[in-house]
């Protein structure tokens, strides 16, 4: 069972933007994804109409897909193009959930907080609490903001907030949990997080350089994408850079 994860669009009006976004997706359609997840950051300008290009291009994949808003998304725009496939009502927090034949489900957390380039978990725990201890199958989580160090220089000041009571939910929880993946960085990476693997998608638009210490290279990398295969009660994560 193979999860496509795409973060981190930033589509704005551009045909440089979509074309970034429609590199990805031809790579990606020969694999037929079970699933799509989008970890937010769809649009930063243009909104409506970089929606429904979005969702034109989604649908196109003939894969179901599940969207989370990033701190770049206007959310009234999002839940007019995307709310409807989400199950959203219109107040948030914009979460997503669905099931992927029956085997995995992929639970999708709105932490974003108006206004603000950090996140927070708070508002989406009980939510995500009573979600995780429903009989349901094992989880793939995902967010927006990190709620891991990244140790970027810059970075972690938009974290996202409350991620210790986020891992001690998902500690608590009856149902497994595969692991926690994200955006928001526009960098692949990989480390744990309440005692799972946590990853961090590429983004598709412009990579952020890789600055740790005071030191980065010159070159930024291409757009990317993550995708999780499922197979045999085991999660593995390949990384993907479209040149």
């Amino acid at each position: 069972m193979i999860i496509a994860q795409l973060s981190d669009i930033h589509a704005n009006g551009s045909d440089a933007a979509l074309e970034r976004f429609d590199r990805v997706l031809d790579w990606l359609r020969p694999m037929a994804p079970d699933a799509i997840i989008v970890s937010g950051d769809l649009a930063e300008h243009e909104h409506d109409a970089s929606y429904q290009a979005i969702h034109a291009r989604l649908s196109a994949t003939g894969s179901p897909f599940f969207v989370v808003p990033g701190n770049v998304d206007d959310h009234h725009g999002l839940y007019q193009t995307f709310g409807k496939q989400m199950g959203w009502s219109g107040a948030r927090p914009f979460n997503s959930v669905g099931r992927v034949g029956d085997q995995l489900r992929v639970i999708g957390l709105d932490v974003t907080v108006a206004g603000a380039h950090h996140g927070d978990a708070a508002p989406v725990l009980d939510w995500l609490t009573a979600e995780l201890n429903s009989d349901g199958p094992p989880a793939l989580i995902f967010q927006h903001q990190h709620p891991f160090l990244c140790g970027i220089d810059g970075k972690d000041r938009n974290i996202c907030r409350n991620g210790h009571a986020l891992s001690r939910v998902i500690a608590a929880a009856q149902d497994p949990v595969l692991g926690v993946t994200c955006g928001h960085v526009h960098r692949a990476m990989f480390t744990r997080f309440a005692g799972l693997p946590a990853t961090m998608a590429p983004s598709v638009a412009r990579a952020n350089r890789l600055a740790l210490d005071g030191r980065e290279p010159a070159i930024s990398d291409p757009p990317g994408l993550l995708l999780h295969h499922f197979h045999d009660g085991r999660l593995v994560s390949h990384v993907v850079m479209v040149g």
